[in-house]
Formats: C-alpha cells, sequence, structure tokens
C-alpha cells in the first residue's frame, strides 16, 4: 500500500480540500431519532455510518479523537476500531487523535495496537526521541508508510505555560518544530513532504509563518478552527503554492452543525462540510507560493 502521505497529497493535487475531519462523537449532539434505544456506542457508530460516506465526498481524511470513544469503555473502543473501518471502506485516511508518548516497549505496543486500525497518529514528545521512534518505524514503506504528527504549538491557552518557554534563546515550541524536521529527515519523502508531520494551533496564526519556515517538509495539522476561533483566512502561510503541507481541521462546525431534533441533519451536514471544503481550498490555492515547493 502506498504511504499515508502520498495518498494525502495526491488527493489533495487531484482536488480534494486540504482538510481533515474530527470525529469527536458527543450523546448529546446526535440526532435524537438516530437508533434512540439502542447503546451509547452502538449509536455512535450508527452515526458514523450514516455520515463517513457523505464527509468521503468533500474530504481526503478524518481525525477520530479517541477519548470520545474510549470513555465507553470496552465497547467505546470497539466503536472507534469499528468507525475507522467504516473510513476506510469508503476511501478516507484516518489520522487517529491518540496524543500517545511513552518509551521503550510500551511505545512499541503503542505504536502496533494503533497503526493496526489507523494510517496516522498523533503523538507528544515530551519523553524524547526514544519515545518517538517505535512510531518513526512504522512510517518506512516496508512498514506500512504510515505517519505521526507531532504536538508542537497547540491550539489551547495553557500551551503558553510550557510552550513559550525559552530554551536556548528561543521558545520551547521552536526546539521541538526543530526536532520533528530532524526526525523526518531520513524518511521517505512524498511530494517533498515527510511523513513526521507537526500539530500547530490555527489560534496561534501570528506564529505560523515562523513554524512553517522551521518545517518545510512537515504537513501541518491546524486545529482550532471555529469554536476555539481559529480562522481558516488567517493560515495560507501554512501551505505551499500547490496547496500542499497542510490540513486544517474542523469538527464541531461540520458533524455538530445541526440541532439534534432536526430532521435534515444529514442535508445540513453535507452543506457544512463542502463549504468548510471550499473555504480551505480557497485560501489553500489563492497563496502565491511564499512557503515554496519543498
Amino acid at each position: 500500500m502506498r504511504s499515508f502521505t502520498a495518498r494525502l497529497a495526491e488527493r489533495v493535487l487531484a482536488g480534494q480540500a486540504p482538510i481533515v475531519i474530527g470525529l469527536d462523537p458527543r450523546l448529546d449532539a446526535l440526532p435524537t431519532t438516530l437508533r434512540p434505544g439502542d447503546s451509547p456506542a452502538a449509536r455512535i457508530v450508527a452515526f458514523y455510518r450514516e455520515t463517513l460516506p457523505v464527509i468521503a465526498k468533500h474530504a481526503p481524511c478524518v481525525k477520530p479523537n479517541i477519548a470520545f470513544f474510549e470513555c465507553y469503555g470496552a465497547d467505546g473502543y470497539r466503536a472507534y476500531e469499528e468507525v475507522n473501518a467504516l473510513a476506510q471502506k469508503h476511501g478516507l485516511l484516518v489520522l487517529g487523535d491518540i496524543k500517545r508518548g511513552d518509551i521503550g516497549s510500551t511505545a512499541e505496543a503503542y505504536a502496533e495496537g494503533h497503526f493496526r486500525t489507523a494510517d496516522a497518529v498523533t503523538l507528544h514528545p515530551y519523553l524524547g526521541l526514544d519515545s518517538v521512534q517505535p512510531f518513526l518505524n512504522w512510517c518506512r514503506d516496508d512498514r506500512g508508510g504510515k505517519a505521526v504528527f507531532v504536538l508542537v504549538r497547540t491550539s489551547n491557552p495553557g500551551a503558553k505555560d510550557f510552550q513559550d518557554l525559552q530554551v536556548g534563546g528561543e521558545p520551547l515550541c521552536d526546539v521541538v518544530a526543530r526536532a520533528v524536521t530532524r526526525w523526518g529527515a531520513e524518511l521517505p519523502r512524498a511530494e517533498g513532504y515527510s511523513p513526521v508531520g507537526a500539530v500547530v494551533g490555527a489560534t496561534w496564526p501570528q506564529e505560523l509563518a515562523r513554524l512553517r519556515a522551521l518545517l518545510p517538509h512537515a504537513w501541518l495539522l491546524l486545529p482550532g478552527v471555529g469554536a476555539q476561533g481559529g480562522k481558516v483566512q488567517d493560515l495560507a502561510a501554512a501551505f505551499d503554492r500547490r496547496g500542499l503541507g497542510a490540513l486544517v481541521n474542523q469538527s464541531r462546525g461540520v458533524m455538530q452543525c445541526f440541532q439534534p431534533s432536526a430532521t435534515d441533519w444529514l442535508d445540513r451536514l453535507d452543506r457544512a462540510a463542502r463549504d468548510f471544503a471550499a473555504e480551505c481550498r480557497s485560501v489553500a490555492t489563492g497563496r502565491s507560493g511564499a512557503a515554496g515547493n519543498p
């Protein structure tokens, strides 16, 4: 199978929007008419059984957040695996939002387990390279061509508590960005981009150009648009002149765009996904290309 980065670049170059739709299921946001008597896990799977074919028309990738599944215990985790399989059945790439970070055999076990169902995952780098290396091993073509997105500059206000700390005269987030670039240097690239990406919050647009320069070969995952206050029009610096290099994330603005009592909820979701895709495609392709072609 071709690598995550190769398939992602191919789809964006073919005209799909550079977006990822977050899957953060909340029972109080599901349609009230959708199997109301079933278990939470069954209702979640039923919701995505209906919505993933619609999302696949507009997005190359989805990002299921494992926390919203794990809170329902073993049934929730089974639902997570089932939703990932459904997404891949409909041709979507799956970026598992798991934010793992541990060392040695523990990291190896996490990597093996999560890459069984996801094409890419999110990681935190606080424990250093040996916490990331087991995942990087899976990014080689002979191990499945997976990808990782390392937390560099997160979208939450508390990011400043640690990520702004000065280390050798630069913020800690810049130190991590340089590490991400090093970690991806020896891995195979597709269209100039390595399988070691970075999470950079859309809520910090004033820092985006600097971090993009430190991460010239990394796909950027840009969360924080919509409910957290980030704006798509502020993200042009993340893209190269071909519209590659970044995935803008949206969850609630698409997946919770309707009132649970609405009868036309699937049509509303379809329109929200289409509009979000069009907005992001416009920003990505309308750029002059100051980021260059890696």
